[in-house]
């Protein structure tokens, strides 16, 4: 078939491995020019399938030489159903490591279940007998209790009143006005359920408990803090009061891991990029825009795998972190510059029209939002025919391990 972008709604329903094999690639040759460094031997990551936790992936495989373990949850190719970006990065990145002196291991699976826990376990105990990083990066809707079998879904919402903003229609290519009405007190015990502290939390204390931590492990979760910019959504949000949970759960990790294993239990702020639910924000599009345009002109712009590197180089295996009040590492302390900050806020109160789609920082939030699903790479050729079943012929093996092929 060939594959064309198709959006609904402002969400991909499609993606397309040849523009996603190409990415993976451009990433590894990106870490390949950054500087190596001494971190971990054995890494399991919680969501390393895309954003955050790829970038991670890619930074410990091929700067510090680190085994590792995948856990998503992603969509497999069916018929005309292409399958997901995080499908295929999982594939391409085991081709990009077939030929290292590592192991690799990726998971197809619901990684809040205890099914797939005591899989990644038993996988551990075989391959590496310990783990000294455990990296969790999970961005779910939902999450099923195990208790009552329920699915649990979160909610992104303000809370007290709406969030009143604008947003960038991709098909249409127009800002449009967006509003998003605030959560209910359910829906926010919900979201505190899916994307707070408790599934970290579940992960450390099961592995714990079955003795494959080694000394002076290290554990984190990424979050997001941001400015006034992005408050009504995420610190005073649905996220937000989930991120504290998370926060909360870190304090209470860091000082069991720190008196068992001389560990350590980190939350990590990045600053912000392109991710799927970016345009379902209100304001989150025009603040990315405008701040990948600030920083680009500054000369402070990081790419997501160079805002990574830069955390395991520096921070976590390194002498340079930079903490806050809360024993937060800020890793966005670049996008957090008071000066940078204001310029975008002023930015963000004028009216919009063409100039503003016709920015180098608005070009590349619209560059990257259609890249993480494979369309708009440079060097790749949208009208090749793509032979789906051919590729997972070709790319997977049994390195990756479906449990969801059911």
């Amino acid at each position: 078939m060939i594959i064309k972008p198709s959006i609904r709604s402002n969400f991909f329903t499609n993606s397309n491995p040849l523009g996603v094999q190409k990415m993976v690639n451009n990433y590894i040759e990106d870490v390949k020019k950054l500087p190596k460094y001494k971190g971990p031997k054995n890494v399991l990551i919680v969501g390393g399938s895309s954003g955050y936790g790829l970038a991670s992936r890619i930074s410990l495989a091929f700067a510090a030489n680190a085994n590792t373990i995948n856990v998503s949850f992603e969509s497999i190719p069916r018929g005309s159903k292409t399958g997901s970006a995080g499908y295929w990065n999982n594939l391409f990145f085991q081709d990009a490591v077939k030929d290292l002196d590592q192991k690799h291991f990726d998971f197809n699976a619901d990684a809040f279940i205890p099914e797939t826990k005591r899989a990644i376990l038993e996988k551990i105990q075989k391959e590496f007998g310990q783990i000294d990083l455990l990296i969790y990066s999970l961005a779910s809707g939902a999450r099923k209790n195990v208790e009552t079998g329920e699915l649990i879904r979160s909610s992104i919402k303000p809370l007290g009143k709406p969030a009143v903003g604008r947003t960038i229609d991709i098909k249409s290519m127009h800002v449009e006005p967006l509003t998003v009405e605030p959560a209910t007190e359910q829906e926010t015990k919900d979201t505190v359920f899916v994307m707070g502290g408790g599934d970290w939390s579940d992960w450390v204390t099961y592995l714990d408990n079955a003795g494959v931590l080694a000394q002076d492990f290290k554990t984190i979760s990424y979050t997001y803090i941001g400015g006034k910019n992005t408050d009504a959504i995420y610190r005073s949000g649905t996220i937000g009061q989930a991120k504290l949970d998370l926060e909360a759960t870190a304090d209470r990790l860091n000082n069991s891991l720190k008196a068992k294993y001389n560990g350590e239990a980190l939350i990590s702020s990045s600053k912000a990029i392109v991710s799927k639910a970016s345009v379902f924000i209100p304001q989150m599009p025009i603040y990315v825009s405008y701040l990948f345009d600030e920083m680009t002109k500054n000369g402070t712009h990081e790419t997501t795998l160079e805002h990574k590197h830069r955390l395991f180089k520096d921070m976590i295996y390194g002498n340079n972190r930079i903490l806050d009040e809360n024993g937060r590492i800020r890793l966005d302390h670049l996008e957090m510059d008071s000066k940078l900050q204001e310029r975008i806020n002023k930015l963000m109160h004028k009216d919009i029209d063409q100039s503003f789609l016709d920015l180098e920082g608005t070009k590349l939030f619209l560059d990257e939002f259609y890249q993480i699903n494979g369309f708009n790479v440079p060097g790749v050729n949208t009208d090749q025919e793509i032979d789906l079943d051919a590729l997972q012929t070709t790319y997977k093996t049994d390195k990756y391990v479906d449990l969801l092929a059911d």
